[in-house]
């Protein structure tokens, strides 16, 4: 993916990282971001994490696929961010 894509699916603002990517979302819980907020845009839904220093590289290292992460965890934060999604 070329960083102009990732700049459609994620952004900056207020100390915040926002992306619409749900398996980006899924991977910086997993990894310890802090989710501060789940809001609705449209029918889609927006994932705000407390941003880091090193955000911009976790995310290349996600999409590049370069990243670890253990994979019950990885599976266990995707149906938790399943049912957050479904009853939020």
């Amino acid at each position: 993916m070329s960083s102009g894509q990732a700049k459609c699916d994620a952004s900056v603002q207020d100390n915040g990282f926002e992306t619409r990517d749900f398996y980006l979302a899924c991977f910086l819980r997993c990894t310890g971001y802090e989710l501060l907020d789940l809001r609705a845009e449209g029918r889609r839904k927006v994932f705000v994490f407390r941003d880091r220093p090193s955000r911009r590289d976790d995310v290349l290292s996600f999409y590049g696929d370069g990243a670890m992460v253990p994979p019950l965890a990885f599976s266990t934060t995707v149906k938790d961010m399943k049912a957050l999604l479904h009853n939020a």
